[in-house]
């Protein structure tokens, strides 16, 4: 739980920026994370900082990165049921009427006992209650002699139909939990950040300005239209500069990636960089990519792959824009 103060001074800064922001903490978290790496190998309290770190930064990104992964999941599996539901509403009801209409007249009884309200049930009102309609079409179709065969038919779409209700209901309840997971995991991040930052400030207390090194300041300005601010989440932080010092190499997007997402990436200043896609940062780079100054490229990330590898091999500082873009 963080902690409130009355004074704005000691008010936990990282907790208030992410709020509601997921994928800011996300970002802010990870290049703070890179700049510290990159001055801890010739500063001991910079190595130590990091050390103290690093334990809440990878909780986050390892439930970021599950997050991420079932909420496409949950997606794949919707869009899955919402086209039976669909094939439900158009093709089959149609076709179950008309075979119906073959044994029995739409002016009998034992039309009406199958289907008294017509095809409405089946195309209009909640999903459930659909399937129910589904299900107990198939029931009393099986149990006249002449139309057993297609009561089987409607039971087995009616069986997938409900398979798939459930499977998508399944991942939004585990949807559910791991939204308050990763509240939790980002409320620790930022408890951890803020001590980290008072560390820094007590290390450099004589030469303040050295913090702001070790941070991209953009992700802790605040918006001045609330509405703005709401949507950072899917706006602003789609699109993020990289800066890559010579010889330096960074891994970006790790926890966003699945495959098959379209990047778009722009060389801002500097000398060409080398880039590339890793399964994994302990992967073995593949076919390497050069970004030549001022090009812009639109890219689609392959399948499996979860980060990008940007590396400088010049001796002159280099500025590359990533933008995640739509589907």
């Amino acid at each position: 739980m963080v902690e409130t103060t009355g004074w704005i001074k000691t008010e936990n800064f990282v907790y208030t920026t992410t709020k509601e922001n997921k994928k800011k903490m996300y970002l802010l978290a990870k290049d703070h994370v890179h700049k510290l790496t990159e001055k801890a190998s010739s500063d001991p309290v910079i190595q130590d900082i990091l050390n103290f770190i690093l334990p809440a930064y990878e909780d986050f990104l390892l439930q970021y990165r599950k997050n991420t992964v079932e909420k496409r999941d949950y997606h794949q599996k919707t869009a899955a049921f919402e086209d039976l539901i669909a094939q439900l509403s158009g093709v089959e009801i149609r076709r179950w009427d008309v075979e119906i209409q073959m044994t029995y007249d739409i002016t009998t009884n034992d039309y009406r006992l199958f289907l008294p309200y017509g095809r409405e049930p089946f195309q209009k009102g909640t999903y459930d209650m659909r399937i129910e309609a589904v299900m107990t079409l198939g029931d009393l179709l099986s149990a006249d002699p002449q139309l057993q065969g297609l009561g089987a038919r409607v039971l087995a779409f009616g069986q997938q139909l409900d398979d798939l209700r459930g499977q998508q209901q399944g991942v939004e309840g585990n949807n559910d939990d791991n939204v308050d997971d990763l509240e939790a995991k980002r409320e620790e991040l930022a408890i951890v950040l803020y001590g980290a930052f008072a560390r820094l400030l007590a290390h450099y207390y004589r030469t303040p300005k050295r913090v702001d090194n070790f941070y991209e300041l953009k992700y802790f300005r605040r918006s001045r239209n609330s509405s703005q601010e709401q949507e950072e989440e899917n706006d602003n932080f789609s699109n993020f500069e990289v800066a890559l010092s010579p010889g330096s190499s960074q891994q970006q997007l790790e926890g966003l990636l699945i495959g098959g997402e379209r990047l778009r990436l722009q060389h801002i200043s500097g000398e060409p960089v080398l880039y590339y896609f890793l399964v994994n940062s302990s992967d073995s780079p593949g076919q390497q990519y050069e970004l030549q100054p001022n090009q812009s490229v639109e890219l689609i990330v392959p399948l499996g792959h979860r980060l990008i590898m940007l590396e400088n091999p010049s001796r002159q500082d280099s500025l590359v824009e990533i933008e995640l873009l739509p589907s």
